[in-house]
C-alpha cells in the first residue's frame, strides 16, 4: 500500500499514512481536524534498479557521454560499493590488472635470453 504524507494545518507537524490508491485520501486526527495532504513526487523506480557492480547496465546508462561524466560516474558507482561492502571490488579488480600490465613492461620483469 502506498504512504501518504499528511500536514496538520495548526502546527508544522506530518504524519505518514497508509492508504489505498482507490481510498478517498484524508486523514483526521483524534481531536477531529482534518490534515492537508502533502504532494510529493513519485517514488516509483521500476525498471530503475541499477547495481553498482554491472557492466553492462554502466555500458547502456553511459552511451553518448563525455568521458569526464562517465568517468565521475564511474567514480560514484565506486563510492556505492564501497559504502555496501567497505571496499571498491570492481575498482581494485581494474587497478590490479592495470598495475600487472604496467609491471609487466618493465624492464627489470622481462626475461633476458642466455647465450
Amino acid at each position: 500500500m502506498p504512504l501518504y504524507l499528511f500536514k496538520n494545518p495548526n502546527k508544522d507537524e506530518y504524519v505518514e499514512v497508509h492508504q489505498g490508491m482507490k481510498d478517498d485520501h484524508s486523514f483526521v486526527d483524534d481531536n477531529g481536524a482534518e490534515w492537508e495532504r502533502v504532494w510529493t513526487a513519485p517514488q516509483a523506480s521500476m525498471g530503475m534498479n541499477s547495481s553498482p557492480d554491472s557492466e553492462s547496465q554502466f555500458i547502456d546508462k553511459t552511451k553518448g557521454w563525455s568521458l569526464g561524466d562517465s568517468w565521475d560516474y564511474s567514480k560514484e558507482l565506486g563510492e556505492k560499493r564501497k559504502d555496501k561492502r567497505g571496499h571498491d571490488n570492481v575498482g581494485e579488480t581494474y587497478e590490479n590488472k592495470r598495475q600487472a600490465a604496467i609491471d609487466a613492461k618493465k624492464p627489470s620483469n622481462k626475461k633476458t635470453k642466455k647465450g
